[in-house]
């Protein structure tokens, strides 16, 4: 652009003196350049203003263009997890050496003591306690009541397909006693129809929901079932509400012995040999717990100290007993027959 300025310069200066001819060389004049140099100049210029400009022109629409895209790298397709292996359910507690710690419960007839049976060698203590009260006697409920301890007769005899007949009768006439659906229950319990024997443990239970034998019947047939930690919220139930008995305590110990927990069955026991001294199943069972604890000494001094408070009135316990102490070495003191 400069020497474009700088011809149009000289052209003023000259413009008095006549113009050359077209394309007429003038050597004449030193100074004065050629027109035909004077045209190139200016096509130069004009291709470099040209360049210049389609440069910048390039430049800037390069500048304007979107950045080049980029493909998004899609995340690793992962499979589901596989589900974790379930822990292996851990085997039942090996059978103590000693007699096993099950229990069964008893039914009080109306209007009279309850009796005890001996225990037959196959089978341990039964604690007190399953049954306890008497229907109320009301005026016209005698047949009702006659009904009844004839139940309570036949199952004390071990018949317990006759007692569930007389119960039976007793709860048709009379469906709101507690105590006839109780004696139902266990009367079913014990020709082991569990199913219809639950139904009436179930029965006792929605009419008396702090009613302690039917709690502990219940509990029982949760242990003969399998159904060791229902029975044990059962068993403990029924010892918060009825802390002068015995059996929710001692069927609760042996709950916990059967879910491997001796050291709290231990301390059970401890307690009720505290509040119940001299009581026969308490005693049983502590020696049951140390025996499976493999403590003999404990274990020897709690069977012969149930051997002494027995003194004949459980026979087969008392032979297992001291079949047991025997076995270790230990000669059982001879005992009067009370």
């Amino acid at each position: 652009m400069s020497l474009l300025q700088d011809a149009l310069r000289r052209a003023q200066k000259n413009a008095g003196a006549p113009p050359p001819p077209p394309f007429a060389a003038s050597s004449t004049e030193p100074g004065r350049r050629k027109p035909k140099t004077r045209w190139k100049l200016l096509a130069v210029v004009t291709a470099a203003a040209f360049a210049v400009g389609a440069a910048g022109v390039f430049l800037l629409s390069r500048r304007a263009a979107p950045p080049e895209a980029k493909f998004a790298q899609a995340p690793p397709v992962r499979s589901a997890p596989l589900p974790a292996a379930s822990p292996p359910v851990p085997s039942a507690p090996a059978a103590p050496s000693a007699p096993a710690p099950a229990t069964s419960g008893s039914v009080r007839p109306a209007g009279k003591p309850a009796t005890r049976r001996s225990e037959a060698p196959s089978a341990p203590a039964a604690p007190e306690g399953a049954h306890e009260g008497k229907p109320a006697a009301r005026k016209g409920k005698e047949p009702v009541l006659t009904e009844f301890n004839a139940a309570v007769g036949a199952l004390d005899r071990g018949d317990a397909a006759e007692a569930a007949r007389r119960f039976c009768g007793v709860t048709a006439s009379s469906p709101d006693l507690v105590e006839a659906w109780n004696g139902l229950g266990l009367a079913l319990m014990r020709q082991k129809k569990f199913e219809e024997a639950d139904a009436a443990f179930s029965r006792a239970l929605a009419l008396s929901p702090r009613y302690v034998p039917g709690l502990v019947n219940a509990g029982l047939l949760r242990l003969a079932q399998g159904r060791v930690d229902e029975g044990a919220a059962l068993f403990s139930r029924a010892a918060d509400l009825s802390p002068g008995s015995p059996a929710p305590r001692v069927n609760l110990a042996v709950a916990r012995a059967r879910q491997g927990r001796l050291g709290e069955a231990e301390e059970t026991l401890l307690d009720a040999r505290r509040r119940f001294p001299g009581h026969l199943d308490v005693l049983y069972q502590l020696g049951t717990v140390y025996d499976r604890m493999g403590d003999r000494e404990n274990a020897s001094g709690a069977y012969v100290e149930f051997l002494a408070a027995s003194a004949g009135s459980r026979p087969g316990l008392e032979e297992r007993v001291r079949e047991r102490l025997r076995s270790w070495g230990i000669s059982p003191p001879a005992v009067e027959r009370k």
